[in-house]
């Protein structure tokens, strides 16, 4: 993987109209498959950018919010799938304090 890659996976994944968060929003399936590549891309940049003190501006844009994008009041899904997100919008709450040294 490279950091491009690996921006373009966090991007798609998290930012525009097809991300995780708008189809969690609009009751649209995400898969594991998806999720799996997101917190593989994140963690390779997390690599990536450890030594270095700055991290592009569309990268951080990508966390802003990224609890609420994940978990959301009421809805259709069952209670194992809403823990499911909870889990990973914590995790992926951890890994951006990672990612961004803090």
């Amino acid at each position: 993987m490279t950091p491009e890659l690996a921006i373009a996976i966090v991007e798609a994944c998290l930012l525009g109209p097809h991300s995780i968060p708008v189809r969690i929003r609009t009751r649209d399936e995400v898969t594991e498959a998806e999720i799996a590549e997101l917190l593989a891309a994140v963690d390779f940049l997390i690599v990536h950018y450890r030594d270095q003190d700055t991290v592009p501006k569309r990268l951080a844009a990508a966390f802003v919010d990224i609890y609420n994008g994940f978990v959301q009041a009421g809805g259709q899904m069952s209670e194992e799938q809403a823990q499911r997100l909870e889990d990973v919008a914590i995790a992926l709450q951890d890994k951006a304090y990672r990612l961004f040294g803090v």
